[in-house]
């Protein structure tokens, strides 16, 4: 019989799932996960599982305050120079010939 908690421990210490422990593992073993994780059939990489989590509040409320405050020392005018510095160079694509 299948053992949950083997497995949940076998997941959690590992960055790989197989195609086969991937058919094995619950919602709650792939919520767990530490991060995104690869899929693997043999040695080919297939996918990534990424669990969903809610986020923190607060680390979103911190983060937004920091893009504000960097934000706010943006100077538009150096941004659009330095933009136009990388598209000068392009020729714009010929039409259907």
């Amino acid at each position: 019989m299948f053992d949950a908690c083997r497995v949940r421990l076998y997941v959690s210490l590992m960055s790989v799932l197989s195609m086969r422990d991937l058919q094995k593992i619950s919602s709650e073993t792939i919520a767990a996960l530490p991060g995104p994780t690869a899929v693997k059939a043999g040695e080919r990489t297939v996918g990534v599982l990424v669990p969903i989590r809610m986020a923190s509040l607060d680390r979103l409320r911190d983060t937004l305050a920091r893009a504000e405050a960097l934000a706010a020392l943006r100077d538009p005018a150096a941004g659009d120079a330095a933009l136009a510095a990388f598209t000068a160079d392009e020729t714009p694509p010929s039409g259907p010939s």
